[in-house]
């Protein structure tokens, strides 16, 4: 059988599809409710209680009992141990709903095997894929996630209008807020918009009077409550009663017993409103913000529909009414809305139609009459931006770079092509994707860090890697890649998110790696024989020095190997340009030989040992500059492609004497190997230091 779950923060709900009438009922648990408290309790010999029973012992400040856990799914941070195990949200939610789907079950005598669970509308793609994986581990198929004012959207469908609405679903729960816009007629229900607050609901409602509470007893009596953890979760199970009972009542005398002193305290319910009218007013500009967003007025909205227990307060009501001059939508159970239109959701495509299962009324003919009443096509939207961590244009901030714009129709993808600099070694390309819409890149929620890896090696500058971003119809974000010179699908890792992301507040001009500009390391590898002498030395020394000056101190460093018969290292790597261009102007006295027996990458290779252990990110070069024909060429090549397994970049410029199939055999690429003249010889370098340069850039949206 195929179940709707609402996984709530205080109060969860199972609902199934009536096989007699097509209606969604909801499976009442064994007290004879329709909710069943979120609530667990574990016992020393490893049982776990749940729902009322749990939330009873919880009412006496036992620490094992947990419950809102719902707030924490998705984050790394959140754990607790319980007799030497430890969990985290997702374990509690795949505990609890195991627990509700045998509770339910028994009651209706098959079995569940899959079902639609809801998660509120403002929910990221981590707490998605969290609830996700917690209806697995609770031996669940997962059909789909729904967001909650979706899913009372379509039980609103139930009533069977034929008139097009456009109505707006406040949806208020124990621990979240959502407000959603949705137009629904007889045969869709389509989703305009959502915003929310996933850490603001009844809870804080609640809280809101434990602290009042606390507070009037201090001054009376100066004892501070606060600091007696179970009084604490006394205050908190009186608070959630005040709550109700103010519903009803103008008036709610709270009595307390607290050692030998037994007070009553008074909450009127201009009292309550008082102290929570911040919460109220964090909803009203949400609701606000969403109607502003969407180009519509009150006077658009049809209707108000309250879901969740929480929008029993008056003050809600008050609020609903002033701003909309209408009451809200009745026919619809705030507790049990969200349940049936994910039963609902279970038994029908996306479009609308029944899925068929093995007995019951889905598995009858198509020629039958017979229905899932309130079946109708839901299309629904993504209630966050999808952005990347880029560069501003201006290069000298990092942006939240938005892809997928809030309230996009979901599914919906994007396909952005880069630029990446590849080079020798392992290619591959970080990118941070996030969830808001801020532009500073740390306001938002950072999903994951994806790494792309595999990236082959091209001859052109830069590689151009189109990167596609996508929602699914569950609002989990997926990302994939293909590198365009070969439409090779590129695999995707995905690693943790470093602690310290303070680096995006910084300037990308400041940063290694694929964000910024990276650390170059260059060695100019000069051949000194006898045949540079004079003009040719000449001529390079001035190539040389044009060169340094093209490239951006401070971010290069530069090392000086010379060779002839034998090898010698005349400056080990500097940021220092006036040391450089001070060595250069000296090569023409150095004495290494007058012949070409020796080879510069072994000891080019030795210089870089220290920087690749210090920074793998940076990019490194070795310049070869020669004239003639070397002796032990297959020596040298060997130990060219031993700096290339190392991940250095080897280009090889030759004049005179120089052959050129030996230039490429030493070069990383034949792009990387030239012949030029004497006269050519300044405009040779500067060509290289530009193809240095646009390497070193980094990320760039094209």
């Amino acid at each position: 059988m195929r179940v709707g779950i609402d996984l709530g923060t205080t109060f969860s709900a199972v609902a199934c599809i009536d096989e007699h009438t097509g209606m969604p009922k909801i499976i009442k648990n064994c007290f004879g409710s329709a909710i069943t408290p979120s609530v667990l309790y574990f016992e020393p010999d490893g049982n776990i209680l749940y729902g009322e029973d749990a939330k009873s012992i919880q009412a006496t400040g036992d620490n094992n009992a947990v419950a809102f856990f719902k707030r924490s799914m998705g984050k790394d941070t959140f754990s607790v141990e319980f007799y030497g195990k430890t969990y985290n949200a997702t374990d509690f939610s795949a505990i609890f709903l195991e627990k509700i789907k045998k509770e339910a079950e028994s009651r209706i005598g098959e079995a569940i095997d899959a079902a639609v669970i809801t998660v509120p509308a403002y929910f990221t793609h981590k707490e998605r894929e969290a609830t996700i994986q917690a209806g697995k581990k609770a031996g669940l198929d997962v059909i789909a996630i729904i967001n909650e004012p979706t899913a009372a959207a379509i039980a609103y469908g139930l009533n069977g209008k034929d008139v097009e609405q456009t109505v707006l679903i406040y949806d208020l729960g124990g621990g979240t807020f959502d407000v959603t816009i949705a137009r629904i007629n007889k045969d869709e229900v389509n989703i305009l918009g959502s915003d929310g607050n996933h850490e603001l609901g009844g809870k804080d409602w609640d809280d809101c009077i434990a602290r009042y509470l606390a507070s009037e007893f201090q001054e009376r009596y100066g004892i501070d409550l606060s600091e007696d953890t179970e009084m604490v979760s006394s205050l908190l199970v009186t608070a959630e009663n005040v709550k109700k009972q103010l519903t009803a009542k103008d008036t709610v005398s709270v009595p307390i017993t607290y050692r030998n002193i037994k007070a009553n305290i008074d909450i009127t319910e201009d009292l309550f409103e008082s102290i929570s009218e911040f919460l109220l007013g964090t909803t009203k500009e949400l609701t606000k913000s969403l109607i502003a967003s969407l180009n519509l007025s009150w006077d658009d909205i049809d209707g108000i529909i309250l879901v969740g227990g929480s929008t029993r307060m008056r003050m809600i009501h008050k609020y609903i009414e002033r701003m909309s001059g209408k009451q809200p939508l009745s026919g619809i159970n705030a507790d049990e809305a969200v349940a049936l239109g994910a039963a609902i959701r279970a038994n029908i495509d996306s479009n609308g139609n029944v899925v068929p299962m093995p007995g019951g009324i889905m598995s009858r003919p198509k020629t039958s009459n017979l229905y899932i009443q309130g079946a109708k096509a839901v299309s629904d939207v993504t209630s966050h931006s999808l952005g990347m961590i880029s560069i501003s244009p201006d290069g000298e901030k990092y942006i939240n770079s938005t892809i997928i714009k809030k309230n996009s129709k979901i599914p919906a993808d994007n396909t952005k092509s880069f630029k990446f600099k590849t080079r020798a070694g392992n290619n591959e390309l970080e990118v941070y994707v996030l969830q808001g819409e801020f532009e500073r890149p740390l306001d938002n929620t950072i999903i994951n860090k994806y790494v792309i890896t595999q990236i082959e090696r091209v001859s052109s500058p830069n590689s151009i890697i189109d990167l596609t971003y996508r929602y699914t119809s569950n609002g989990v974000v997926e990302v994939s890649a293909v590198q365009q010179e070969n439409n090779k699908k590129l695999p995707i890792r995905i690693d943790p998110v470093p602690e310290d992301m303070g680096w995006t507040d910084g300037s990308p001009k400041d940063q290694d790696g694929n964000f910024g500009t990276s650390g170059v390391n260059i060695i100019l590898a000069i051949d000194l024989s006898g045949s540079m002498d004079g003009e040719p030395i000449e001529k390079a020394q001035k190539a040389m020095h044009e060169f340094v000056a093209r490239l951006e101190e401070g971010n290069t460093k530069i090392g000086i190997v010379v060779f002839a018969n034998k090898v010698k290292c005349v400056l080990p790597l500097s940021g220092d340009f006036k040391d450089v261009d001070n060595i250069i102007s000296k090569l023409s006295a150095i004495n290494v030989g007058i012949g070409n027996s020796a080879e510069p990458f072994t000891t080019a290779l030795t210089l870089f040992k220290g920087e690749l252990l210090k920074n793998e990110s940076e990019i490194r070069y070795i310049i070869v500059l020669t004239d003639g024909e070397w002796y032990h060429k297959e020596q040298a090549i060997n130990a060219a492609k031993e700096c290339r397994r190392s991940g250095i970049e080897v280009m090889a410029l030759g004049f005179g004497t120089a052959d050129y199939k030996f230039l490429k055999k030493i070069a990383s690429t034949d792009e990387f190997a030239s012949l030029t003249s004497l006269a050519e010889l300044s405009g040779s370098f500067s060509k290289i230091a530009q193809a240095i340069s646009e390497g070193a850039t980094g990320l760039r949206v094209m």
